[in-house]
């Protein structure tokens, strides 16, 4: 039997802290949107958009994870829990590597479009959307990650 974490648990855990995060994003954004400056506006946009999108997805996902708890036999099954405890850390990989791209775009951003005052307040705001996703969905493929088992 595995020690891994109950990804159900995990899944709920995910939509918890990034239901925290946007709303902090939605509430910084709507204060920065206010200034007259054109960065800290763009800046604003980009963390109400990322904001909404982030609230989005958990909305969706939650509602996915519902619906396959409800259509399982025994959602806490060993087997569908190595299952699904895969899949999570499969997506989560490949989110923390997107990630990575937003935090690349946005810094290319800030760089090409320095003497834009928009494009290089959106480009900032991505490189701080983008970082902390990279950081949450890195730290939760890490947890997870199938335990090795010793020989």
């Amino acid at each position: 039997m595995s020690t891994a974490r109950d990804p159900w648990e995990q899944q709920r855990s995910l939509a918890k802290t990034t239901t925290v995060w946007a709303a902090g994003s939605l509430l910084a954004g709507a204060v920065w949107v206010t200034r007259k400056d054109p960065w800290w506006k763009s800046f604003g946009q980009q963390h109400i958009g990322w904001g909404l999108v982030d609230l989005g997805i958990v909305v969706v996902v939650q509602g996915l994870q519902r619906r396959a708890i409800g259509r399982l036999p025994d959602p806490y099954d060993v087997a569908v829990l190595d299952r699904r405890r895969r899949h999570l850390h499969k997506i989560l990989l490949g989110n923390a590597i997107a990630d990575a791209g937003y935090v690349l775009t946005g810094a290319v951003m800030c760089r090409k479009l320095r003497h834009k005052p928009r494009g290089a307040g959106a480009g900032a705001a991505i490189v701080v959307q983008g970082a902390f996703l990279m950081v949450h969905d890195a730290y939760h493929a890490r947890l997870s990650a199938t335990p090795k088992v010793d020989r």
